[in-house]
């Protein structure tokens, strides 16, 4: 029989993650080799946190797993941490076996499970050694740096994407604004469309099904194009058959992650109407909001996509999401930690004339100097805290003194 090796979060509820993976391979009569990346806590309704396995462990199970049996194909999902990434991207370079990535970079209620460092690791790293990566129209956006809405934006967007090293790519469709599940199918013999009906039900899991089924295909020696094919001809049954179904459009945030979502996307509406280019730093801006009763990261909303130039005019691709571990996020729970009534921080690119603006219109400007930074901490959060404390409060802007 064989085998597939599904790296993958564990979702507790049962809908998504592996438990869908080995419910799709179940469906395909198929062994499933299940390795656990990350561990979360999550119903149907909330989201509230996840914890990565140790690295040193997926590796050994990794290796141990090879040792035994070799796969016959690999489907992965969910990482969430570059050490984790970085070592499934050196796994996969070096078996030599089929692999589908379902690039997983937030839950359905709205909470990310990638940083900037995770998102590089994807496009230098883990596109560059897999057969086909599947994601959805928004983790297409964010790999291509383009803004994916339908069908024609996404057939370019494959082929960007396609350019980093996949040797196929599979952009689906549930989140097009018009011809909605229509997926866009790209490899080295051009771009071809999967029209489908969409789906009456909504299913959690779905995209994790979809991936799983195609790299079921695979191991049973399937091409790319006959296994993507395939699994979408499966695709339906399979969820009538197989997922749990659920009532999606009554899932909702709590009212407080609700309203801090509401109000940063007002807020990031505002930005892209205000901002001068010359603000935008070379690494990119973002922005990040907290709960009123914040101490967590899963209580800030921030971007998953930073601001950017496109020419002359900010730009930003990012969608607002919980529990996105950043240093603008660190930047606001610092800052909470001596007054609850700041919420917000956004970087900006450091100028002298800049920081004379700020004293001119009356704000008040903090600094810190880089040298005198623990070896053990965050620049941005020890930077703030010591600016912070310095002052005796919180001030309108701080700034590094080494730059």
């Amino acid at each position: 029989m064989p085998s597939v090796l599904c790296i993958a979060g564990l979702d507790p509820s049962g809908y998504a993650g592996l438990s869908a993976d080995l419910r799709a391979l179940a469906y395909l009569d198929l062994h499933a080799q299940p390795v656990v990346s990350t561990l979360t806590v999550q119903n149907l309704h909330s989201f509230s946190e996840f914890q990565p396995v140790p690295p040193d462990l997926i590796a050994k199970q990794l290796k141990t797993i090879m040792e035994e049996r070799n796969p016959d194909a690999i489907k992965v999902g969910v990482l969430g941490s570059a050490e984790i990434a970085r070592i499934v991207a050196d796994f996969m370079d070096g078996c030599g076996i089929p692999s589908v990535v379902d690039p997983v970079f937030a839950s359905t209620t709205g909470f990310s499970f990638i940083d900037d460092e995770i998102a590089e690791i994807y496009i230098h790293d883990i596109l560059s050694v897999c057969s086909l990566v599947t994601p959805n129209a928004h983790e297409a956006s964010i790999l291509s740096g383009i803004n994916v809405t339908d069908p024609e934006t996404a057939k370019v967007a494959a082929g960007l994407i396609l350019d980093m090293g996949a040797r196929g790519v599979l952009i689906k469709g549930g989140h097009f604004k018009s011809q909605v599940g229509t997926d866009i199918f790209c490899d080295s013999d051009g771009i071809r469309m999967l029209p489908s009906p969409v789906i009456e039900h909504k299913s959690r899991g779905t995209g994790c099904t979809y991936s799983a089924l195609i790299a079921g295909h695979l191991s049973r020696g399937f091409n790319l194009w006959d296994s993507v094919r395939t699994a979408k001809d499966d695709i339906s049954r399979v969820l009538d058959r197989c997922s749990i179904k659920t009532s999606l459009e009554e899932t909702d945030l709590p009212s407080e992650l609700a309203q801090a979502r509401e109000e940063l996307n007002m807020a990031v509406s505002r930005i892209l109407r205000i901002m001068p280019a010359e603000y935008i730093a070379e690494v990119g801006n973002n922005i990040a909001y907290a709960t009123e009763d914040a101490k967590t990261p899963d209580q800030i909303c921030s971007l998953d996509s930073r601001f950017i130039l496109k020419g002359n005019r900010v730009a930003t691709l990012g969608t607002p999401v919980f529990g996105r571990r950043s240093h603008v996020g660190r930047v606001v729970l610092a800052a909470m930690a001596k007054d609850r009534s700041v919420r917000c921080a956004m970087n900006l690119k450091y100028s002298e004339d800049l920081i004379v603006r700020f004293r001119d219109v009356g704000f008040t400007v903090g600094s810190f100097d880089r040298q005198e930074e623990p070896e053990s901490s965050s620049t941005m959060e020890w930077g703030t805290g010591k600016a912070i404390n310095d002052l005796g409060y919180v001030p309108d802007a701080v700034f590094d003194l080494v730059l």
